[in-house]
């Protein structure tokens, strides 16, 4: 099928329900308030593109590159993003719930009042990442790596252990 390559393309409001893009190159597109729901973009490279209010619920980004991505007020309900890179991207008021973010690169990542309720970041990296406001409750927390990462300790307080399910989660 050819290289799918369409770096800054404008895909604003597109309608990609269910599109099949593997390794597809979307750097620097602008996908303000498409709907992805149900895509397959396992290892797209998303580098700084604009995802705001993009609808992702369901979709398979694993391994994709999110990097220096604007997720802003993204809807991404039980998306698959284990194992991507969002390094520094902005997830600002992202609805999370329930998103797999199993062994992702969060590091100085914006996930200020974002919903992650639910989600799993086993072995996640949300080092320097910005939690401000995030909701966790029922998140997985196992082995996530917290270095300088902003929170309130109150945040986590209702977070309970993914071994035994009775303690409050420790922070090193």
């Amino acid at each position: 099928m050819g290289q799918r390559r369409f770096e800054r393309a404008d895909l604003r409001e597109m309608q990609l329900v269910a599109v099949c893009l593997p390794q597809v190159r979307l750097c620097w597109a602008d996908l303000t308030s498409a709907n992805l729901r149900q895509a397959d973009l396992f290892q797209a490279d998303l580098t700084g593109a604009t995802l705001w209010r993009t609808c992702l619920s369901w979709a398979s980004l694993e391994q994709a590159n999110l990097h220096q991505a604007l997720l802003l007020r993204t809807q991404a309900i039980f998306a698959n993003l284990s194992q991507a890179c969002l390094h520094r991207a902005d997830l600002r008021l992202a609805d999370l719930r329930q998103a797999r973010l199993i062994e992702a690169d969060l590091r100085g990542a914006k996930l200020c009042y974002a919903d992650l309720s639910g989600a799993d970041l086993t072995g996640a990296d949300l080092t320097g990442a910005d939690l401000t406001g995030a909701l966790l409750g029922g998140a997985q927390l196992k082995a996530v790596r917290w270095t300088a990462a902003i929170f309130n300790q109150a945040q986590l307080d209702p977070v309970r252990s993914p071994l035994t399910g009775d303690e409050p989660l420790a922070i090193a």
